[in-house]
């Protein structure tokens, strides 16, 4: 009886720490993206403070923008952070254009939520920097696959 539970608890304990595994690739609309070394992804689609920078994303059908569902996200988001200003930007993802907001938070990070079409694909894109980037000689080779300002 005791070597079943036991090995019971390992098969328990191995499958854990397989379903556990590594995220190497961002999911990014149809672009795959690779984590950088000494970052970690939380899914195919969020990676938290990687060197002080958080990516996050939200695929959207088209029926939601019929029905406005974006801004009301925009809204629930904004509401999650303490803001000392906010100011509209436009700025390029993958290349493509996106129109959104920057805030300047209360506790000196910088957030940037905007929402775009990227690969025939609606998403609403919410990045977190500890300094806020100005151009984009601020911003490492893996920000600007998310993000890059323009000219």
């Amino acid at each position: 009886m005791k070597k079943i539970i036991i090995l019971i608890l390992l098969v328990l304990i191995e499958t854990n720490i397989y379903s556990q595994e590594k995220i190497e690739i961002l999911k990014y609309a149809r672009t795959e993206i690779k984590v950088p070394e000494k970052c970690e992804a939380k899914s195919e689609y969020e990676i938290i403070d990687c060197n002080g920078f958080s990516a996050q994303w939200l695929f959207l059908k088209n029926e939601m923008i019929e029905q406005n569902v974006h801004k009301q996200l925009f809204s629930q988001i904004e509401q999650q952070f303490k803001f000392k200003r906010k100011k509209e930007l436009r700025f390029k993802s993958q290349n493509q254009p996106f129109k959104g907001y920057g805030y300047e938070l209360k506790n000196g990070d910088y957030k940037i939520i905007g929402f775009g079409k990227i690969d025939d694909i609606f998403l609403i894109l919410n990045l977190g920097f500890k300094k806020k980037p100005k151009k984009n000689n601020d911003l490492t080779e893996f920000e600007k696959k998310f993000i890059t300002f323009k000219k």
